[in-house]
């Protein structure tokens, strides 16, 4: 499959030449390239040192965020944000840079979609892990909110509105112009998978672990990427709405978040995926119309800063 933009770049792209001129008549493979050339350098690092190959592992300790989130915070800083804004700046010059900013800061998508980012997975994981069994443990309603309201703010400022600024926002678009939405998802889920991969590096490692962790990351890929797909459709290409979302999925997942708080038992990791399931099948049938290849041209026509809602 050739990874080339559906839409012809902008006629300065197209006239330039060298890295430049390459980027703009290839910017989805531009992407990978540069994205990775960040990612696994950078992620290194911090999983070198965690296991005393490299000297840091002190000052890992000393940081106030774990390794494998600081590997994370590298991920999206030095390869997927760079790579985003180079290769968007190639292609569609600055005029796609305001676009991109638009859909970051796009925030008037409908109270109703505002309630189902923020409340449809905790609701549903909590619900289906306790119809599998997990009870209820008791919680400082006060302590727990705040907890989890800081983390997740941590969590979507420092990460996921970056992010998803890259995998949405970027790459899951242009594949959309080209292939249906979940095709488009199914192939994002694959640099996805891999680009979180070295996370499974931290702690003892085996080539067992290693498979297992890449087979991981994939699987989530397949089953989250289209969720996020269908919302950035619903939600009328709304980049800051999808990366909320991401951060409401680890926040509701992790083993220090909102299941794991509210829940006692082991319940809550096959509810998860359940959840996920769920919403993305019942949301994709609403609002089905939105899906389709000729709704994807109507969002690419919006003016950059469009933040109006519009029932379309």
């Amino acid at each position: 499959m050739s990874l080339t933009a559906v839409h012809p770049p902008a006629v300065a792209s197209a006239r330039a030449r060298g890295f430049r001129g390459w980027t703009a008549r290839r910017p989805l493979t531009a992407f990978l390239v540069l994205a990775f050339a960040g990612i696994y350098p950078m992620m290194s690092l911090p999983i070198l040192a965690s296991h005393g190959l490299i000297p840091g592992d002190a000052l890992l300790q000393r940081l106030p965020m774990a390794p494998d989130e600081l590997a994370g915070l590298l991920l999206t800083m030095f390869g997927l944000l760079p790579a985003t804004l180079y290769v968007t700046w190639a292609a569609d010059g600055r005029e796609g840079l305001r676009r991109l900013r638009s859909r970051m800061l796009r925030w008037r998508v409908g109270a109703g979609w505002w309630l189902l980012v923020v409340a449809g997975l905790p609701v549903l994981t909590v619900g289906t892990a306790m119809l599998l069994g997990d009870p209820l443990k008791p919680v400082d309603p006060v302590r727990f909110v705040s907890t989890q309201l800081g983390l997740l703010a941590a969590n979507f400022l420092l990460v996921n509105l970056w992010e998803e600024t890259a995998w949405a926002g970027f790459l899951q678009t242009r594949l959309e112009r080209r292939h249906n939405l979940f095709v488009a998802a199914l192939i994002t889920a694959v640099p996805f998978g891999f680009a979180h991969w070295p996370l499974a590096f931290f702690g003892d490692v085996t080539v067992t672990s290693a498979a297992v962790g890449l087979a991981f990351y994939l699987i989530l890929g397949v089953v989250f990427r289209p969720m996020l797909a269908v919302y950035l459709r619903g939600t009328r290409d709304s980049v800051l709405l999808v990366a909320l979302l991401h951060s409401f999925f680890n926040r509701t997942s992790n083993d220090n978040g909102i299941a794991a708080g509210l829940l006692d038992g082991d319940a809550r990791a096959l509810a998860m995926p359940i959840a996920v399931i769920v919403l993305t099948a019942v949301t994709a049938v609403v609002i089905r119309r939105r899906l389709t290849r000729a709704y994807r041209a109507v969002l690419d026509a919006l003016p950059a800063g469009d933040n109006h809602d519009r029932n379309q």
